[in-house]
């Protein structure tokens, strides 16, 4: 028989937690106990729903974030006394996730038996190796550069370009198809990439997606064998995914009503990492009938000074978010844990300088000082806002 289940989640929180079924858009706002709402959540459904390990699947955006969440999720199961063996969840980056895929079902991908796992360097180095059999399509100074720039900075403008390719899953015949030059240079310049690839059995960080995605797409049974395996699906940081990352959810959040739980701050997309776009996050709810997804706020702030959220809300307030009658921001004022106290006022601290390379340098001298100066135990903990 199942025990109560108890948590010391606030009421958001709890809603957020207890709320498993069809689709959940969680909005955290700074501060607000995120990472705790989703150890909680996943908790609720092993002790409560009784989900077995392979039905999760969890998708963190960090190795670190991923680490610290099976952490924790260990340490709350064995406080609990529940046996649960987690390395059967699929838990980790979209990238590790996938990876795993490709080697589960290596034999129906171009990949060989110790495939070359390339870093971005590697990844550089690969190009500029081969630079020369770039530079042989038409008009590719379009991509590069002018010969004026040395050949690993053009190595380097060439990376950028093909790695944004893959993220957002473009077609390389598509794109060579194109009447743009320059969008059919790329075109050429990504197929020719994915030829070394092939001849030198290696794949790069960004590649890893994309060709998980083939692998799903172009075979339907290990999609469906999946699907029969994962019940429950979590994204955290969903404001940082990109165009492939949704297409691959998309797949995994197959049928009427999916059991996807996406958890975001829509105020921190400004960071786009890896091609990440603020749309996955606004548009979410689009995606799915009227009325059936439901979405849950969390605006308590238990990490900051009254004063800086108090800031916060009123800098956010004063700024525009419509363009053309369309909201880029979900609305939302954050408070403050009202039993928390600061004995130490907030400190604010300006830079400035006469330009902005003259400001730029201020704020890497202020950063060097903090870092240099401040004792290696310093309690003290500060937020950059630019």
């Amino acid at each position: 028989m199942q025990s109560a289940f108890t948590s010391k989640a606030n009421p958001e929180q709890l809603k957020a937690i207890q709320a498993t079924e069809g689709a959940l858009l969680i909005i955290a706002g700074p501060g607000s106990g995120k990472t705790f709402t989703l150890v909680e959540r996943i908790i609720y459904l092993i002790t409560q729903k009784g989900v077995a390990p392979e039905n999760l699947l969890v998708v963190t955006f960090t190795d670190k974030a991923a680490q610290e969440l099976t952490t924790r999720i260990s340490n709350r199961l064995l406080e609990l006394g529940v046996r649960f063996n987690l390395n059967e969840m699929y838990l980790g980056t979209f990238h590790s996730i996938c990876l795993r895929w490709l080697d589960e079902h290596r034999e129906f991908t171009r990949l060989k038996r110790n495939f070359i796992m390339m870093d971005q360097f590697d990844q550089q180095y690969f190009l500029y190796r081969r630079l020369s059999q770039f530079q042989s399509i038409p008009n590719i100074e379009l991509v590069i550069g002018n010969h004026k720039q040395s050949a690993w900075d053009k190595s380097e403008n060439l990376l950028k370009w093909i790695n944004t390719v893959s993220e957002e899953a473009l077609n390389p015949q598509i794109l060579i198809g194109a009447p743009e030059p320059e969008i059919k240079v790329l075109g050429h310049c990504y197929y020719l990439y994915q030829q070394y690839l092939e001849e030198e059995n290696a794949i790069d960080f960004s590649t890893i997606q994309y060709e998980a995605l083939k692998l799903l797409k172009q075979n339907p049974q290990i999609l469906t064998e999946i699907l029969a395996k994962i019940k429950y699906l979590m994204v955290d940081e969903y404001q940082d995914t990109n165009t492939i990352q949704e297409q691959l959810l998309s797949l995994l959040a197959a049928g009427d009503s999916p059991n996807l739980c996406v958890v975001g701050d829509d105020d921190q997309g400004l960071y786009r990492f890896r091609g990440a776009t603020i749309r996955n996050i606004l548009e979410f709810k689009n995606n799915f009938p009227d009325g059936s997804c439901e979405q849950v706020y969390l605006t308590t702030n238990y990490r900051s000074h009254p004063d800086i959220i108090d800031f916060y809300n009123r800098w956010m307030k004063e700024q525009e978010w419509k363009d053309n009658g369309k909201e880029f921001r979900f609305q939302k004022k954050i408070k403050e844990q009202e039993d928390k106290i600061f004995p130490e006022v907030p400190c604010v601290v300006k830079v400035s300088g006469n330009s902005q390379d003259e400001w730029q340098s201020e704020v890497l001298a202020f950063l060097h000082t903090l870092r240099d100066k401040l004792p290696k135990n310093s309690a003290l903990r500060f937020t950059l806002k630019i």
